[in-house]
């Protein structure tokens, strides 16, 4: 057993422990939780560190098979260009190294305080890595096409089932609206069990938005130049989350990714009709592709909704949930850690449907233990310098 105190505890669904300590066994299972009322004594085998203890983070959204594509993607060309980059690079011989890459991008997350990843997959590349990793993964087969539906549909079910003989967890998902045929919408909705998570990329560009309006904007000419035939797509007149959102199984947990162009009546449609919607942001991300971020100001509701992601390091600098955070309080200085916390680590572990283990530090769970170091104790707030140190 091991017993640990910091100057604060954060264990999420509770109220901070100034010295509080924390006693848990040799696999990471939370036996005691103490709260010292800031009174810390002296006491035999306590380690005791300086900075804010948290549970382990969530990463709501990653690309784990395409991070070796690091840097090759100039940032800021929007998403189009990006997309058009990500189908270039996906056509060349794949790289010796792809398997060591994904490897050490999973140890990376790891090391970063990231203990449950839910990771997009086109391929079965990852499923060896994931097998022995320490974290824990939920598998999203991303189907995605605008022809036969069913040929599709397949090829997905084939995918998912190596990832389920393999005792990984996951589902078929669909990728984006602009990029799943209502038939695709429909086979993916029927195939689901209640507790399966779907997952589903949206409003990411401008226009996304502008091709359901009118079938045209720079994303409709792009993918129409890479090969996309949309001869048989309708314009709906409205925004694409609005088109697609009664497609979707509603009774899911439903984690809707990046919304960068959401506004607040795209939210307020979602969550009347589905009650278990999640909105994943992924600022990083956002602001290598769009130089842009969605606005927070729309989520002030929903703030046991939110959960953050990484995406790839196609489209990004690092894998890390703990420079997500902090890029958010740099961009939105009114947003104070314990929300920012909440977004990264509890709400994160329920959309997964995680949180009988992850997510906050309780009696009887394996969260994972967090080190955060260079905090400001009197603003209560990261710094530019905060760092990540995992203890369990």
């Amino acid at each position: 057993m091991r017993r640990i105190s910091a100057n604060y505890i954060y264990p999420v669904n509770s109220t901070p422990l100034k010295n509080g300590i924390i006693e848990f066994s040799d696999d990471g299972e939370i036996l005691n939780l103490i709260d010292t009322k800031g009174e810390l004594k002296e006491s035999r085998n306590l380690e005791f560190y300086n900075g804010v203890i948290t549970p382990g983070f969530i990463n709501t959204h990653c690309h784990l098979e395409i991070s070796e594509h690091k840097g090759k993607i100039t940032e800021g060309h929007l998403l189009p260009h990006f997309l058009e980059k990500v189908f270039e690079l996906k056509q060349q011989k794949q790289s010796s190294n792809t398997f060591e890459n994904i490897k050490l991008y999973d140890a990376i997350m790891k090391s970063n305080g990231i203990v449950a990843v839910a990771d997009v997959c086109n391929t079965n590349k990852t499923i060896q890595t994931k097998k022995n990793s320490k974290i824990e993964y939920y598998n999203f087969v991303e189907a995605l096409g605008l022809g036969n539906a069913k040929s599709i549909f397949k090829l997905n079910q084939a995918l998912l089932h190596e990832f389920l003989d393999n005792d990984l967890n996951g589902s078929i998902v669909p990728h984006a609206p602009y990029s799943v045929s209502k038939q695709l919408f429909q086979l993916i909705a029927e195939s689901v069990n209640y507790d399966q998570v779907i997952s589903i990329h949206n409003q990411e560009t401008f226009s996304e938005n502008e091709l359901f309006k009118n079938k045209s904007g720079e994303l409709y000419n792009k993918l129409q130049s890479l090969g996309v035939d949309y001869s048989a797509w309708e314009r709906t007149g409205k925004n694409s989350l609005e088109s697609v959102i009664d497609l979707l199984p509603l009774k899911n947990n439903l984690l809707f990714i990046h919304n960068t162009y959401s506004t607040k009546e795209d939210l307020d449609i979602v969550n009347i009709k589905c009650k278990n919607a999640y909105w994943c942001l992924c600022p990083l991300s956002n602001l290598y592709i769009e130089n842009k971020l969605p606005d927070l100001n729309i989520f002030n509701d929903l703030t046991d909704k939110v959960t953050l992601g990484t995406d790839s390091l196609a489209s990004n600098h690092t894998l890390s949930i703990l420079e997500e955070m902090k890029a958010i309080v740099h961009h939105f200085n009114k947003i104070n850690f314990k929300q920012v916390l909440l977004w990264a680590t509890l709400n994160g572990a329920k959309a997964l449907r995680l949180d009988n283990n992850y997510g906050s530090i309780e009696i009887g769970k394996k969260p994972g233990l967090n080190l955060i170091t260079n905090f400001d104790f009197k603003q209560m707030q990261m710094t530019p310098k905060s760092e990540v140190k995992v203890l369990s």
